[in-house]
């Protein structure tokens, strides 16, 4: 791994782990779970009374390549895979999309 690489995989580890969730995805194909740390973003109290680009249903999830292998393709095939965020709740996954460093993934949720 380069240098960017190893400080990029460091940084998303420090953030998740001080202000991360723990998830778990059990693939609807029956290959097991999955566990990962991962960032979670959901609409906040504070953005409904600014009224600013405030949508009720933008739940995200954002993980690094290698967590939830898979997850990406099967969501992308409309398979019907649940994620439970601790804390947080149980959601479908409605799309997966890859950041532009190819690295992260942003998966779009849906209160199960």
């Amino acid at each position: 791994m380069n240098l960017f690489d190893n400080l990029q995989n460091t940084m998303f580890n420090t953030v998740t782990s001080s202000m991360g969730y723990d998830a778990t995805w059990s693939a609807s194909d029956g290959s097991g779970d999955n566990a990962a740390r991962i960032l979670f973003t959901g609409p906040t109290e504070i953005e409904k009374l600014k009224g600013a680009d405030f949508d009720p249903e933008k739940l995200e999830m954002e993980y690094k390549k290698g967590d939830f292998a898979g997850l990406k393709e099967m969501a992308d095939n409309d398979l019907m895979e649940k994620v439970t965020i601790a804390g947080i709740g149980e959601f479908r996954v409605k799309s997966v999309l890859k950041k532009y460093d190819g690295k992260t993934y942003i998966a779009r949720l849906q209160v199960y």
